[in-house]
């Protein structure tokens, strides 16, 4: 204990230190109301902590899953939006935009053993297949993946008298029914602001996408215009060439035309080529040729960026032969 008869503490030292802490500690006690908002300040400030932590859990992880049909809206006679819900409302699907996902179902009988719709069936031994498909939602929505599927039906058309396996297959599904799924798969990805990746090579900046697309090939093409114009800060242009059989067949027409509409400045030519066009029509007919990626896309350079997707014969006949024609850099054209 400490001798405070020591000439080293002063006379009236002790009274005066006790004096102190008593001052001291009144100023340190609070009101109950201060104390209640001293409490509500720190909870606010761990619960935000912990929302910061809080990784939201991503579905695909590469491996085989399945996804139950949540509901289905019939967007015109031959064409579906089916909303697959995930196992947890606040999960997201995990695709990278550019990227798509496997769909496998088992494998259908053509009319004629080994063959189907006419031709050879390469895949007549195979007890299940497996499509590429691309959701038109992206990781902006919870719990759930939307798919826009053209159903190609068996024997509407004599050419094609089995139809489409996988579309068909889907076209069947129930509410309720499971669908199994894999990826994320692709080397395409969009990382956003001009920044793309091809593989593990980082494209250098891209100031134009042009994009051309055949039918269900839009669907890759609508999930990176989308994700494009709803960053305000991403200066991309984006200009559209879409081709279809008939007026019938552009897959979700209103919804390009609405974002074009929106962002005219942004997405600068949507425009659309018909093999059989209807009277009046006001854009292009035939197949896509040199005349209208020279019109409607922007020039070749390393700053521009031709992306494609459609049914191959398109892509190598139609797309990229008129490319390399127009003088298209090869290490700018990507193929989905």
């Amino acid at each position: 204990e400490e001798d405070r008869s020591s000439p080293w503490w002063p006379p009236g030292s002790s009274k005066q230190a006790s004096s102190l802490y008593e001052k001291e500690s009144m100023e340190l006690m609070m009101t109950p109301l201060q104390a209640g908002v001293l409490v509500v300040v720190v909870t606010t400030l761990v619960l935000v902590l912990l929302r910061r932590k809080k990784v939201t859990k991503k579905f695909l992880d590469k491996s085989r899953q399945t996804v139950r049909l949540k509901e289905v809206e019939q967007l015109s006679p031959d064409t579906k939006r089916l909303r697959f819900a995930l196992p947890s409302e606040d999960m997201v699907l995990g695709l990278p935009v550019g990227k798509h996902f496997k769909v496998f179902c088992p494998n259908a009988k053509g009319v004629a053993t080994g063959e189907w719709n006419g031709r050879p069936d390469p895949e007549a031994e195979e007890d299940e297949i497996e499509r590429k498909y691309t959701p038109i939602s992206s990781d902006d929505d919870r719990g759930y993946v939307d798919l826009v599927i053209k159903v190609y039906k068996g024997g509407l058309v004599d050419r094609f008298p089995d139809g489409g396996k996988m579309s068909q297959h889907v076209d069947k599904l129930k509410v309720g029914d499971a669908l199994a799924i894999s990826g994320p798969w692709g080397v395409v990805q969009y990382a956003g602001r001009g920044k793309w990746l091809y593989g593990r090579k980082e494209i250098p900046k891209i100031a134009n996408v042009a994009m051309m697309a055949g039918g269900t090939g839009i669907t890759p093409m609508l999930q990176i215009i989308s994700a494009i114009l709803k960053d305000p800060e991403d200066s991309t242009k984006l200009s559209l060439l879409f081709a279809n059989q008939t007026e019938a067949d552009i897959l979700v027409r209103d919804h390009l035309e609405a974002l074009q509409k929106k962002h005219p400045d942004r997405f600068t030519t949507l425009w659309y080529t018909l093999d059989r066009p209807p009277k009046n029509w006001t854009y292009s007919s035939g197949f896509v040729d040199a005349d209208v990626i020279k019109a409607k896309l922007p020039p070749p350079g390393d700053s521009t960026l031709v992306l494609m997707c459609g049914p191959p014969p398109m892509i190598q006949y139609a797309c990229k032969a008129n490319l390399d024609k127009l003088g298209y850099p090869k290490h700018r054209q990507l193929a989905f």
